[in-house]
């Protein structure tokens, strides 16, 4: 555990942004496959989708890798090589088809448990950015491969349940929850002493919002459009 001056970085960080950046090292160059080896728009499609996430996602582990000086793999790892090496040899259509949508949708079921938990503990603002992204783009590539209609849900790993959480077994045994002797969280849940200042969280977050905003502005818009056609 190192300190920074965007929070601490332990191991589990690390191994985030190692994570993050090994994904793209393999389904890159997986969706560079499509185009030889299936015509079916839907694959095209999921592809395309895979493809821009990841160039985007790129983008924001190398700077945070070089914010928080930590070198970052430079090659996929031997399963997702293996991976790599399955669709090669698949033959072209159906057979190649199957081995892409599942291989990807199991492995973006896993990080993206993975990139959950992260968000809901790490202590590193800018492991939280990534973390948001990451989100953000996993769930992306999961709706576009289940979109092909060829992932085998059978063959997910069932959903494990959840322990009860502090709050739960409170509403359950009718015990408050407190908040530990010495925590950095005051009365009103936000963390005592901290900056709030920092200029990449607030630009993230004036990001997010101007995106939100935007996609609401764009949406009146084409319904004002339409309107109009329908009166014309």
């Amino acid at each position: 555990m190192v300190e920074t001056q965007w929070g601490p970085l332990g191991p589990a960080d690390r191994d985030l942004l190692f994570k993050v950046k090994q994904a793209g090292l393999w389904e890159m160059p997986a969706a560079d496959k499509v185009g030889q080896k299936s015509t079916n728009p839907k694959f095209t499609e999921a592809a395309k989708t895979i493809r821009s996430g990841h160039v985007l996602l790129d983008r924001v582990v190398n700077r945070a890798g070089l914010l928080l000086g930590v070198d970052l793999p430079q090659e996929p790892n031997s399963d997702q090589q293996g991976w790599l090496g399955e669709m090669d040899a698949a033959a072209a259509g159906d057979e190649f088809e199957a081995v892409f949508a599942n291989r990807l949708r199991a492995a973006h079921g896993k990080v993206y448990g993975v990139v959950a938990g992260m968000r809901a503990g790490t202590r590193n603002e800018l492991i939280r950015i990534l973390a948001n992204q990451a989100m953000i783009t996993v769930l992306e590539h999961i709706t576009a491969l289940e979109a092909t209609g060829r992932v085998d849900f059978n063959s997910l790993p069932s959903p494990a349940v959840a322990a009860p959480t502090s709050d739960q077994a409170a509403a359950d045994g009718g015990v408050t929850p407190t908040v530990p002797p010495g925590s950095r969280f005051n009365r009103a849940g936000q963390e005592s002493g901290s900056s709030g200042g920092n200029g990449v969280l607030i630009a993230a977050l004036a990001v997010l919002i101007g995106s939100l905003v935007g996609m609401r502005f764009l949406k009146r818009t084409k319904k004002k459009a339409s309107r109009r056609h329908a009166q014309v």
